[in-house]
């Protein structure tokens, strides 16, 4: 019996949105984007638009990483994936369509966020909202969580547990981009400086919802993109039944 993408994407899908998990991602996104809003338009701050976009991502992003991430954890915790490790077909069309539920919701947090950006906007937060931002903000969104729940998803094809999975991604997402922005404070080397500016692990946390990334990181990041596609789809193909 082969796996058909289009019935599990719908599906699971679906199954985000009635277990709650979909609203609650998103509202930890909202959330603290609302609160720095409100802080803004009713307290004397600096702050503008893209401490918005910041803070809208600071959690948002964590959120549509592990999102998806959940039925693979569910398919490995129960074993279900024993079913589709059946044939090749079968599993190369399970990367295809957690690929599919991976960019459905990377589209959900851009089209979330560039409408609370228009709402805080006209309710008079200073800041430029131009087209290039918010293009910016929505390739630097799509990147990141297709990015990161790729490197995830390899994570479980090594067999690393969910626990441990979840905790390097939140790690990796939330605390070592400040890690590495203190050691480019302390370092004086040029190249070192640039290669760590020029990482992946840091530009996309570092940047995701305040500046639209060089043609270099964005160039970086397509290709670290396809490399783990091609990666992840490879070592899928090769599991031994």
């Amino acid at each position: 019996m082969t796996l058909s993408i289009n019935k599990y994407v719908i599906y699971n899908l679906k199954e985000l949105l009635k277990n709650g998990y979909l609203v609650v991602g998103l509202l930890g996104a909202c959330v603290p984007a609302i609160i720095m809003t409100y802080y803004i338009l009713n307290e004397s701050t600096p702050f503008n638009i893209k401490h918005i976009s910041s803070f809208y991502c600071m959690l948002g992003m964590l959120a549509a990483v592990l999102l998806p991430l959940f039925f693979i954890n569910r398919d490995y915790s129960t074993k279900t994936i024993s079913l589709i490790n059946n044939s090749v077909q079968n599993r190369r069309n399970y990367v295809f369509a957690n690929g599919i539920i991976a960019l459905s919701v990377s589209l959900l947090y851009t089209m979330t966020g560039i409408v609370l950006l228009l709402v805080t906007k006209a309710l008079g937060v200073s800041g430029d909202l131009k087209l290039s931002f918010l293009a910016g903000f929505s390739v630097n969104v799509f990147l990141l969580v297709m990015t990161y729940f790729l490197f995830g998803y390899l994570l479980f094809l090594y067999g690393v547990r969910s626990g441990a999975v979840y905790g390097i991604l939140t790690a990796i997402l939330l605390f070592f981009p400040n890690a590495l922005f203190k050691i480019q404070g302390i370092i004086h080397n040029e190249f070192l400086f640039e290669l760590i500016e020029n990482f992946p692990g840091y530009f996309y946390p570092a940047k995701v919802g305040s500046n639209p990334l060089s043609p270099l990181q964005y160039s970086i990041g397509c290709l670290t993109l396809i490399v783990l596609f091609v990666v992840v789809l490879k070592k899928s193909e090769k599991i031994e039944v």
